[in-house]
């Protein structure tokens, strides 16, 4: 479960420093919208943290259902940030080909498609 939030962590920083790069190539860096990305980030770090300690201390409540699956805190949490980790790889992988200046078609794998 550690791996997975350090990687949420880690794709989500990685997409606000690609999209920092892009905007100062482009001339189109906003000192507003950086601050506000890191108060998200920020905001979900922090929150994630809090999450992590409650589910740990309490890993036998049901709290939510998702897709149909009843599932305590920590699990739901893996879900989501294994989803949350594919949407912002897939952001970071388009950033980074523009960043490149690459011509390559990069595209979200459907979730039926696998």
């Amino acid at each position: 479960m550690l791996k997975i939030i350090i990687g949420l962590i880690s794709v989500m920083l990685a997409n606000m420093l690609l999209g920092v790069t892009l905007a100062k190539l482009k001339q189109e860096f906003k000192k507003e919208k950086l601050l506000s990305g890191l108060v998200k980030y920020l905001g979900i770090v922090l929150g994630v943290l809090l999450m992590y300690l409650t589910g740990y201390l309490n890993p036998d409540i049901v709290v939510a259902n998702i897709n149909g699956i009843k599932v305590n805190l920590m699990a739901g949490i893996e879900v989501l940030f294994i989803s949350g980790i594919v949407y912002y790889g897939v952001q970071d992988l388009i950033k980074l080909k523009n960043l490149l200046g690459l011509s390559n078609d990069i595209t979200p794998i459907d979730e039926g498609r696998g």
